[in-house]
């Protein structure tokens, strides 16, 4: 069985075909050694979903009593894949260093860990809402080795997906009765909701980017923050294309002061170049 699921048309992790300086400029960025398996299958296909989507764990969490959620596999380019760890775990409240981010939705992170080692990293398993980082492979070929597909044709397996679809509907549900909240705080949990409902992407005829669109204009930092977030990694991916609409988020961002949002703008900016 193939590692990358090449039948998907639109693979939002997907990134262009990767060269030596991509790897050089990782390695240089981070300090490190980047293990070779993992760049023999960039050179396959750089970043993507994949074919096999479980990874054994010995612990309850989320998804499951024995294993993860492993469905992507972050590549590298510049500003883009791994490259945005130092954002990712800055974002979602992690304090520790020399982690790089491989796979996760932001309340779990799958990463390499290089904190005491710079050339022979383990796999890790950070949970951003319990602020608990766990090692679940000694290196990351043994982990690639763990991957396993779930049989679709198990009864039990399709009432757990049919659980898991009505659960991101009850999510969408719920997100838009946050977002029409006067509490910032609901605002935000809203926003962040709605977005991993969408398994991290908008669509662009999605009506929740109407109140996006709002939010980036908001008088709350916080509410502008996160809207901004979710629309520039809908545009990053390839999922908002209109360029009507880009243009219109980019009028917006540019008169922003926020170095997040800034950082948000110039992405933009240089992908569209290329």
């Amino acid at each position: 069985m193939e590692f990358w699921n090449y039948n998907l048309r639109n693979d939002p992790y997907k990134l262009q075909i990767i060269n030596k300086k991509d790897i050089e400029l990782a390695e240089k960025a981070f300090n490190i050694k980047l293990p070779q398996a993992y760049i023999d299958l960039l050179k396959e296909q750089n970043g993507g979903c994949l074919e096999k989507t479980c990874l054994p764990v010995n612990f309850k969490n989320d998804w499951a009593e024995d294993h993860i959620l492993f469905d992507y596999l972050l590549g590298i380019k510049k500003d883009k894949g791994i490259m945005e760890s130092n954002y990712l775990l800055k974002e979602w409240g992690v304090k520790e260093k020399n982690l790089i981010i491989i796979s996760g939705d932001g309340h779990f992170f799958v990463a390499l860990d290089y904190r005491t080692n710079e050339e022979n990293p383990t796999v890790v398993y950070i949970d951003t809402t319990e602020d608990k980082i766990t090692k679940i492979y000694e290196d990351f070929s043994s982990m690639v080795n763990n991957l396993y597909e779930e049989d679709e044709e198990n009864p039990e397996d399709a009432e757990e997906w049919e659980e898991l679809r009505k659960h991101q509907q009850d999510s969408k549900r719920r997100s838009i009765e946050l977002m029409e909240s006067v509490d910032t705080d609901d605002i935000v949990e809203g926003i962040h909701m709605h977005f991993d409902a969408n398994a991290g992407f908008i669509q662009e005829n999605d009506v929740f980017i109407e109140k996006l669109i709002k939010f980036i204009q908001h008088s709350n930092e916080d509410i502008r923050l996160a809207a901004a977030e979710c629309l520039w990694r809908s545009i990053s991916s390839g999922n908002i294309k209109d360029n009507k609409l880009i243009n219109l988020v980019l009028d917006i961002f540019k008169n922003e002061n926020h170095s997040d949002i800034k950082y948000f703008y110039n992405d933009i900016i240089e992908n569209q170049a290329k």
